[in-house]
């Protein structure tokens, strides 16, 4: 009589096998999900920290640019014609300064009357001094009008009849007159022209003499158009661009609007939050989401009335397009991988579940 064979053959549970499969599905992709997650801020903090330095750039250039026009206008100060003019309208230094104070508010109350060819208006418009003006920004196509004054604050030559004549009370010849010994350099914040469609701004600084004292002064109004190109060159990378807005929303420069946009930056919010908190980046609350890199420095503290933003942007989607790419393969892998192993298992369990040899049933009569 046959004994029971009580040994059992260890055997492979396939079926156990693929449940766990199975299970292990979800937790394995959510673990990528959050790996990618993590490492998709990560990456955001290392773009961010990167457009900063961008800013930091693009901040120096505007500042360059402004400190050349700077030194132009301080070159201006120093020709011989200018400074004749100026000492021309000094000499009333000499007569009865009571009578001079008494004849200033007639002619400013008189001047938007008078016509280009009365004699008071060509003798400022037409004498070496603005004619030399004329020519100069001709060929210094960023500097729009250019006016002279002298110790008084009165109009001497310009490129072009203004409205006023006298000038003393206007805050840029205030500042620019300072103490009276040495003056001060004069940077005034942007504004938008209707008329002309663009915006401008005012520098102006004080004709010095040689021991001391300020004995005039020089006005340039400068078309931002050379700061907007300067913006566009400034090459950021692919799908990043630079921009340069005032503190409250206004914007200078940036990409898709142009001197006819007078609409606030979207993110202006955002940017001085960010800055508040002296973060070097910020991401935009809006949808869709940009990323923005900002400065450590800001344009106040070398230019008082200049409250400037400039900015490296970017649309986050595009920043992060490859790694989310990237995400997307690597699960639709993972994906494929548990279901060739599950089919392989489930082949083979059928395979181990068929009997080697087919039953006989003449054995059973043995």
């Amino acid at each position: 009589m046959n004994q029971p064979n009580n040994r059992q053959k260890t055997k492979f549970d396939f079926r156990t096998f693929s449940i766990l499969l199975l299970i292990s599905v979800a937790p394995m992709l959510l673990g990528i999900w959050l790996l990618f997650g993590g490492y998709q801020e990560s990456y955001l903090d290392v773009m961010g920290t990167t457009f900063s330095d961008m800013a930091e750039t693009a901040f120096t250039m505007v500042s360059s640019s402004l400190q050349n026009h700077i030194i132009t206008v301080a070159g201006l100060t120093e020709s011989s014609e200018l400074r004749t003019v100026v000492s021309a309208g000094n000499q009333d230094l000499k007569k009865n300064l009571e009578d001079i104070r008494r004849a200033i508010p007639r002619m400013e109350t008189a001047w938007p009357g008078l016509g280009r060819e009365t004699p008071q208006v060509k003798g400022i418009l037409d004498n070496p001094a603005s004619q030399f003006l004329r020519r100069y920004i001709a060929v210094n196509k960023y500097y729009r009008e250019v006016i002279i004054t002298d110790f008084f604050g009165r109009l001497v030559a310009a490129t072009a009849k203004c409205p006023t004549y006298y000038f003393a009370q206007t805050e840029w010849w205030k500042e620019t007159y300072a103490d009276g010994r040495r003056g001060s350099v004069y940077i005034g914040d942007v504004y938008y022209d209707a008329s002309a469609g663009t915006h401008f701004m005012d520098i102006a600084q004080p004709f010095i003499e040689d021991n001391g004292g300020v004995v005039g002064v020089i006005k340039v109004v400068l078309d931002l158009q050379g700061i907007h190109s300067l913006i566009g060159s400034i090459q950021a990378g692919p799908g990043r661009s630079v921009i340069l807005i005032h503190a409250k929303g206004d914007v200078i420069s940036a990409p898709g609007y142009s001197s006819l946009h007078q609409a606030n930056y979207p993110a202006t919010l955002d940017i001085l939050n960010a800055r508040e908190r002296k973060k070097r980046y910020v991401l935009s609350t809006a949808t869709p989401q940009s990323i923005f890199g900002l400065t450590l420095r800001s344009f106040t503290d070398l230019y008082p009335h200049l409250n400037w933003i400039v900015a490296t942007t970017a649309d986050v989607d595009e920043i992060t397009g490859p790694l989310r790419q990237l995400r997307k393969y690597f699960i639709a892998l993972l994906l494929s991988v548990f279901l060739a192993a599950l089919v392989v298992t489930l082949v083979l369990s059928r395979v181990e579940a068929k009997p080697v040899l087919e039953e006989d049933p003449h054995l059973e009569q043995l």
